[in-house]
């Protein structure tokens, strides 16, 4: 059921999408109860089979009680079938047996219905949807409060000048504040000649025509010297 969408509707019509999904899915959830002959759920069956076909490649040395140590390929684990434990941990989580623990209850019985939790049953799958939805007339037919209907509030300009870029995270860096420069070609606005802008095209020219960017200024020739 994608709900997604629908958290930009109004919260009436938001509510009241999602109300139908909701009748849609306990309907069908209902119809599948009805071709289910198991006694734990499909879904369920069919993850259990797949560490069923695993756990031939385990061997249990059973302690004389309830424990069990495994050997799996490379790998040992230990399995305390009366606390419904493995060292593996799967089994405390997610309370269906593991391929460890399935190879020790294979050792002892062929029954895995008794150690596998009762809520993937499908006595409790059909607890969970035994409750249905009743339908609801369309909002014209709602009867009109004689009440005064709510407003929301006006904007409030908090103190302070308003923020306008996001909060960043902590490892997001900082926003530059310049940028970069580098790859660009400087040209003069008055003498129109590349490689200086206007601060030092009269640096560059001494006082005199326009540059020539970066050259050197005019020397005089057979000038002769000072005395």
């Amino acid at each position: 059921m994608d709900i997604g969408s629908k958290v930009f509707f109004p919260i009436i019509t938001m509510l009241e999408t999602i109300r139908r999904k909701v009748m849609v899915r306990i309907n069908d959830q209902r119809k599948k109860l009805t071709r289910w002959t198991t006694v734990i759920c499909p879904g369920i069956l069919k993850k259990l089979n797949v560490y069923i076909i695993e756990s031939a490649f385990c061997h249990a040395i059973c302690n004389g009680d309830n424990k069990f140590e495994i050997k799996h390929h490379d790998n040992r684990f230990t399995v305390q079938l009366d606390m419904r434990d493995c060292s593996c941990r799967y089994w405390q989580l997610a309370r269906l047996p593991c391929l460890h623990a399935i190879a020790c209850i294979y050792y002892r019985t062929n029954n895995l219905d008794d150690y596998i939790a009762t809520s993937y049953s499908v006595e409790s799958f059909k607890a969970t949807y035994a409750h249905c939805l009743e339908p609801v007339e369309g909002m014209s037919a709602w009867p009109e409060d004689d009440r005064e209907p709510l407003t929301a509030h006006g904007y409030i300009r908090m103190l302070g000048k308003p923020k306008i870029e996001r909060r960043r995270e902590m490892h997001e860096p900082a926003k530059p504040t310049k940028m970069s420069r580098f790859g660009t070609r400087l040209r003069c606005s008055k003498c129109k000649l590349v490689g200086h802008n206007k601060s030092r095209c009269g640096k560059q020219n001494s006082g005199t025509g326009p540059s020539t960017g970066g050259s050197k200024p005019p020397t005089t020739q057979n000038q002769p010297p000072s005395i």
